[in-house]
């Protein structure tokens, strides 16, 4: 979590503070579904509240780079689904996959951007960096 009163904080460049609050909000959905999953393996009813409030804080952390990088039906359902009376944790999967690929597409939960260099042709990469 980002602290806000540490003078480290001031200098710090607002997109990487934007970053963690976006990876922070995406935590926090994981730890409510995991108490989703946690009640439903108990054999109880599982209540969905902080699941369905953290999943629509996530939203709202990227509503605008949502908005400008899903088709604009997509956007409009999604957007439906999350404000439905009848809310199901399936629905909300879906929706969270979804989430987790635009994330991806930042490269803030990618973790394979390491560039391999195939030893065995110098010439393909002279090629690949124009040369």
């Amino acid at each position: 979590m980002v602290d806000f009163n540490n003078d480290v904080t001031v200098g710090t460049p607002a997109i990487d503070i934007v970053r963690v609050l976006v990876l922070q909000a995406r935590n926090n959905v994981f730890e409510a579904l995991e108490f989703v999953n946690k009640q439903e393996g108990d054999g109880t009813e599982p209540d969905l509240s902080m699941f369905r409030a953290r999943v629509c804080t996530w939203f709202f952390e990227q509503q605008a780079y949502f908005k400008r990088v899903m088709p604009p039906k997509e956007y409009d359902d999604v957007e439906l689904e999350l404000f439905k009376a009848n809310y199901s944790k399936e629905r909300a999967l879906r929706i969270i996959s979804r989430f987790n690929e635009l994330v991806d597409k930042l490269k803030l939960t990618k973790l394979d951007n390491r560039l391999y260099y195939d030893t065995t042709n110098a010439e393909a990469d002279n090629v690949s960096h124009g040369l």
